[in-house]
Parts: structure tokens; sequence; C-alpha cells
């Protein structure tokens, strides 16, 4: 489903001329089969949110090379990705990132607009997604008249809506209390379970990564098992 070879990335620092290459990733490897909950655990500035980035194209790596769906999708240009990511990618993001002037039912639907999905059809999906994940009594709310959990039910009912294989999750209960915590990770493990999605986990939380089938952990850029570097 999802494999990575000797990927690195640096950042450029400094003028232009005199630029400064700082190492964030160096050659990590990995494999995730279809239908796993995988997460890759390190601490803040470890490397996790720019290897996220690259897996879903935001930012081109330095070296190396992805793999998703036995596609190689380091090359792809911005269109391309675009549209690989709409077809085949969902996202969870920790500030749930929903759009504040609209409600429940419209964020969800955003998506589905987005692919040229008619009216009639979107509205007969979102409802039953949101009925999927507790929310059919919110489809007319806002964000900010819905708790953090409602929040981040939108975001997963968002991600999902486009019946995506992978969904990548950054940091997904990082701004929830314990209990809706519990709450949110039973969800995703049904998910997995019955819709057979793909997980990636992004966390700093051995908690959160505890329901994962396969569990990284990435440290000043490069994965280790046991305090040694992981070669894959």
């Amino acid at each position: 489903m999802i494999e990575v070879h000797q990927l690195s990335h640096s950042f450029k620092v400094g003028k232009k001329g005199s630029e400064k290459e700082i190492p964030v990733l160096k050659n990590i490897s990995l494999k995730i089969n279809k239908g796993e909950i995988a997460s890759i655990v390190g601490r803040s500035g470890s490397g996790k949110s720019t290897l996220l980035n690259l897996l879903s194209g935001y930012i081109s790596p330095t070296s190396g090379d992805i793999l998703i769906h036995d596609t190689n999708v380091t090359k792809f240009n911005e269109k391309k990705w675009a549209k690989f990511r709409l077809d085949n990618l969902g996202f969870i993001f920790q500030s749930f990132q929903l759009i504040s002037s609209l409600t429940t039912f419209e964020n969800v639907e955003l998506p589905l607009t987005l692919k040229g999905i008619d009216s009639a059809e979107r509205k007969k999906m979102v409802m039953s997604l949101l009925e999927e994940v507790g929310l059919h009594e919110h489809t007319e709310h806002y964000p900010n008249e819905l708790s953090g959990g409602q929040q981040q039910r939108v975001s997963i009912a968002r991600a999902l809506i486009t019946k995506p294989s992978i969904i990548f999750a950054d940091e997904p209960t990082g701004s929830l209390d314990s209990e809706t915590e519990k709450e949110i990770l039973d969800l995703i493990k049904q998910l997995n379970k019955e819709q057979g999605i793909t997980f990636f986990i992004i966390t700093h939380d051995d908690e959160v990564a505890s329901i994962s089938n396969h569990k990284f952990h990435l440290q000043d850029g490069v994965l280790v098992k046991g305090g040694a570097v992981v070669e894959v």
C-alpha cells in the first residue's frame, strides 16, 4: 500500500548562493500493507510532520522514492498530486481544519463538490456518513457550536466521504481529553476493521500508537528501534 525507499529531506536556510542544507529525514525506508494501522512515533522536531508532508505530496523529497498503490508518486507535479489526493487519500488533523463559515453538513460535503458529484448524491452520501459517526443531529451546526470531539468526528467524516483507501492522521487526538481520545481511537479501529481503510498515524503519544499493527519510532530524522537504526 505504501512503500518508502531511502527517503531523505533537507531544508535550505540562509541567503541565496550561500544556503546551508539542514537534514530533517535521513534514509527512511518503511512498508505499510493494505488494511493496517501504522504509526510514526517521535518527539517534536523528530521529522514526523515532514514525513507526512512528503507522503502526501505537499513537499518533495531531496532523494529517495515513495510508492503508493505501486505507483511511484515521487515526481508527481502539483496537478497530479491534487487528483491523487482527492481520489486516494483522506486527512485528519489535530486542529480539525474545519471551515468555520460552513456547517457540519457543508464541511463534509465539500470534497464531493470538488469531485463534481451531483447534489442529490452528495446529500445521500453525507447524511449516511454523519449517521455512521454519530453526528446526524448536528448537520446544521457550525464548528464553534460543537465540542472538540464532535469537531474531530466532522473531520473524520470529511476524510471518509470520498472513500479513500488511506487516511493520514496527524496527532488526531492531540487537542482532546482522555475520554474523547478513547472514543476517537475506537472509531478509527472500527473504521479500519469494518471498511479496511489503511491508517497512517503521526503521534508523540505511545497510547495513541498502541492501536497500531506497526509502530515506527523516529528520532532525529532516523527510524530507530531499541536504540538501533532500522534497516528495511
